[in-house]
């Protein structure tokens, strides 16, 4: 099981279970085994599955891979997509064929028949509670209700888990919770400060009775997305995890052997980390997951402090400097949708907008090394399915302007330092690929990564690329600029970073190439195994 991939979920008749794990070649794949077997059957076409979840027939599977909800026979066979999701947080499939399901971390619950079309709302924000986030729904017995846990900005201890109804936006609070619950034989099951609880639920009425007791002690809990590490079957079966649960991640320094030479910073939940153009300071995101928010700080690298540049109440993420170092851009969503803005680097002044398009999303990228464009990704919703990269002119009138826009999803744009190159990673290919264009005019484009690839950082003289494939390998590239064409080598390994945090602000480097800061992760969550109880209702009259 990988951490950030959700829990190993049983089957509705507690026989099977299906869960994310690395083949030989460390290629993330959906597997299922079933109980009385030590085998596992990988499922061909399912790279980079998260959050897999089984039809009420325990027959096929629907999981969150490549920016879209995918469903498959749980023997394999062919993929079906569904639709298109950003960050998912789980699904649930109903007995009517409707999936509902988290398309992003920071929105409300979705709706789309199995058999794909376009997706509706399931679930509306309460906005006097400072909802942010609807996840993690699960079936009752009825295949018309449902229960999902809402995080709100407010502090963990107004988080709620509600009853949502197909066809209807509104929901029943039930309880506070500090994370999602499942139901099985007759009971809620919800995890209070690591102990996993069981009270009675009556699934006609809706209701509560009588009191909680305890089942099992130290679930570990998915610290980015509150998820706690168990799941029930129909039948009475229960797996878990138990363990202590990591307090976050570290940014640690690498050097080309993947070698650790250093931290930045103690345990914490960080998202979005950047070096500064001398490499003297690092802005990043640090997020308080029981709220949903984050703002972000400058830690100097030299001096080991850290400065909080921006403060809540919304979100602030996505921190990129400027060619100069004076400036930090990053994205907002305190007007409800992200959009893009921008502070002092040390603090001065007030908060300025930079970009804020009606109905879109927009996440800075990168800030030209020549002082004139800021490279970006944005979404309109609902017309678009994926981001497609823009550059704003930060001089005079301030247009934006599309640099790359087909019709597949493009993220994660870095400027050369020469300012007349972009590379980028789409999924055209069906998988991610890395590729490069020219800058900021686009057109031709030439494919980096031969097997994959996300997240390209140039080296400062322009000479060599990096990026991240589907194994978590850093990997380098040689690339030679000849007039207006491009000749790049063979893409080779430089170290495999264990436990690197891919959604998460994964890694940057430095100019020369010779240091990598790692946004590293809790790596027991995905070694430590997990225990399996039969007939679990049993241990209730003990």
């Amino acid at each position: 099981m990988l951490p950030g991939s959700g829990p190993p979920v049983l089957s509705p008749d507690g026989t099977r279970i299906a869960f994310t794990a690395r083949d030989e070649h460390s290629k993330i794949l959906l597997y299922v085994r079933p109980l009385n077997s030590l085998t596992a059957q990988p499922l061909n076409g399912t790279d980079e599955a998260t959050y897999p979840f089984w039809s009420p027939d325990g027959r096929e599977l629907g999981f969150f891979g490549g920016g879209k909800l995918k469903t498959i026979h749980a023997d394999g066979g062919p993929l079906q997509i569904v639709c298109d999701v950003t960050s998912a947080r789980g699904g649930a499939w109903s007995k009517d064929g409707t999936i509902v399901y988290t398309s992003s971390t920071m929105t409300p619950l979705m709706r789309v028949p199995v058999s794909g079309g376009t997706p509706e709302p399931a679930s509306q924000f309460d906005a006097a509670r400072g909802e942010n986030s609807h996840r993690f729904p699960v079936f009752l017995p009825d295949g018309k209700h449902f229960f999902f846990w809402a995080r709100t900005s407010h502090g963990a201890q107004e988080n709620l888990l509600y009853i949502g109804e197909l066809g209807s936006l509104k929901a029943k609070p039930l309880i506070k919770s500090d994370t999602m619950a499942e139901y099985a034989s007759g009971h809620l099951l919800l995890v209070r400060d690591q102990i996993l609880m069981a009270q009675p639920f009556n699934p006609n009425s809706l209701t509560l009775s009588g009191e909680s007791q305890p089942l099992v002690e130290h679930i570990v809990m998915n610290p980015a997305s509150s998820r706690p590490l168990f799941s029930t079957s129909t039948t009475g079966t229960l797996i878990y995890q138990s363990g202590l649960t990591s307090g976050g991640w570290m940014l640690l320094w690498s050097d080309r052997s993947g070698k650790q030479i250093g931290s930045l910073a103690q345990s914490g939940r960080y998202l979005g980390t950047s070096l500064s153009p001398d490499g003297t300071r690092v802005a990043t995101m640090i997020f308080e997951g029981a709220q949903g928010i984050g703002d972000i700080w400058i830690f100097d690298v030299t001096r080991g402090t850290s400065t909080r540049l921006t403060f809540g109440p919304s979100s602030h993420a996505a921190p990129k400097w400027s060619f100069d170092g004076k400036t930090i851009y990053y994205m907002s969503n305190g007007k409800g949708s992200p959009h893009i803005y921008a502070k002092a680097a040390d603090g001065s002044g007030a908060e300025r907008t930079v970009m804020e398009t009606p109905g879109a999303i927009e996440y800075p990228l990168a800030a030209s090394p020549d002082g004139r464009y800021l490279a970006y990704e944005r979404k309109i919703l609902p017309s678009e399915s994926g981001f497609h990269l823009w550059a704003l002119l930060l001089m005079g009138e301030a247009k934006p302007f599309p640099v790359v826009q087909t019709a597949f999803d493009e993220r994660n744009a870095a400027i050369s330092s020469d300012s007349k190159w972009m590379a980028y990673d789409n999924d055209e290919s069906g998988r991610r690929e890395v590729y490069i264009t020219a800058f900021p005019g686009g057109g031709a484009k030439w494919q980096v990564s031969t097997s994959g690839g996300t997240i390209p950082k140039w080296r400062k003289d322009g000479k060599e690329l990096f990026f991240l494939d589907n194994a978590d390998n850093i990997m380098a590239v040689d690339v030679m600029v000849s007039g207006d064409a491009i000749r790049l080598g063979t893409p080779h390994v430089l170290f495999q970073a264990v436990g690197i945090q891919r959604d998460a602000g994964a890694y940057d480097v430095n100019a020369d190439g010779t240091r990598f800061l790692i946004n590293s992760g809790n790596l027991k969550e995905g070694s430590e195994p997990f225990t399996l109880v039969q007939n679990w209702p049993a241990e209730l009259k003990k």
